[in-house]
């Protein structure tokens, strides 16, 4: 990903990083790869949280030059929303991806269906 990244100069965006995982993982029981084959993008805006973040962390010692952009995606998915016909959410928990999603149908005066499950 930093190849990536650093050789073509410009940065990648979460989702990008994501699919990247899909194609990597090649095993059909995950959803990052079918999502990956289908060019179905998965948004996260909270990347760098986790497990994920400190492999990137780590890595820019040894290649530094990895730039993500998550203005990138937040401006893509709040495109989708706004051209969708209808949307709906189906959100799992809370927290940054919850607001993210609801922002998003925010730009387009709400989602037409939405399922919330939450502890």
């Amino acid at each position: 990903m930093v190849s990536i990244s650093y050789v073509s100069r410009h940065s990648v965006t979460p989702s990008e990083v994501i699919s990247r995982m899909g194609k990597r993982i090649n095993d059909t029981s995950s959803v990052l790869y079918w999502a990956h084959v289908n060019n179905i993008p998965i948004f996260c805006p909270a990347l760098t949280d986790g497990s994920v973040g400190d492999m990137m962390f780590f890595s820019s010692y040894k290649k530094p030059g990895l730039e993500v952009d998550i203005n990138r995606d937040l401006r893509k998915l709040n495109e989708i929303a706004m051209t969708a016909n209808n949307t709906g959410m189906v959100i799992l928990g809370g927290g940054i991806v919850k607001h993210h999603i609801c922002n998003a149908n925010l730009m387009r005066n709400g989602a037409d269906y939405a399922v919330f499950v939450n502890t």
